[in-house]
């Protein structure tokens, strides 16, 4: 079979049962590969210290700043903006009474008074003699704002637990729909392929 070809444009004809063939052949073509760094990303500014951070950072790294940098609502900051005076004031309240400082306090508090009131310090007059009714109203009254603040604070952690279930709820809601979705297009590709393929099957299956 005689054949006939360019080198120019890297065609060749072929003479084949007296019909001329043709074929043609993709020139080479170079390719320059950029070197790029996969792992580089673009850094992060915060909105509220304006500090810069990594890429992939969650949380500013500012000490204390900490705003969360993420493309959703995080539950602790939106309790933090919608927290009253009185919330907040005990939040803190509780969160000293939950430290050893508190003891310490009382402790001393304690040791101070009865010192006071026991005579020991000729100098200073007695103003709560024993059995100390006077502390006892004092500590009773002190009980009685413990019990609130501990309370409000409660109630602000029960909230704290539902805008997380919240949260929790709509990304699984938000994931589920793009999953949804992306299954629906995985399906429709399946099927188009399919389509594609149906026809060459029996041209395939006659010839072999």
């Amino acid at each position: 079979m005689p054949i006939l070809c360019s080198l120019n444009d890297m065609t060749c004809m072929a003479l084949c049962d007296g019909n001329f063939l043709l074929y043609e052949f993709v020139k080479p073509v170079n390719v320059t590969l950029m070197p790029t760094n996969l792992n580089s990303t673009s850094s992060i500014i915060c909105p509220v210290c304006g500090g810069e951070n990594a890429g992939d950072a969650v949380f500013c790294g500012n000490p204390t700043c900490h705003k969360a940098l993420g493309e959703f609502r995080y539950a602790l900051e939106e309790l933090q903006q919608e927290a009253r005076w009185h919330e907040a004031l005990a939040d803190r309240v509780s969160g000293f009474i939950g430290k050893p400082h508190f003891l310490v306090a009382h402790a001393v508090w304690f040791v101070v008074w009865i010192v006071l009131n026991a005579g020991v310090i000729a100098l200073v007059h007695r103003f709560d003699e024993y059995p100390y009714s006077l502390l006892g109203i004092i500590l009773s009254i002190e009980a009685i704002f413990i019990t609130g603040f501990l309370l409000i604070s409660q109630n602000r952690q029960s909230a704290h637990a539902d805008k997380r279930a919240e949260l929790d709820y709509e990304v699984n809601v938000r994931t589920y729909r793009k999953i949804q979705e992306i299954d629906e297009a995985l399906t429709v590709i399946l099927d188009r392929l399919n389509q594609i393929e149906a026809p060459t099957r029996p041209e395939n299956e006659s010839s072999s």
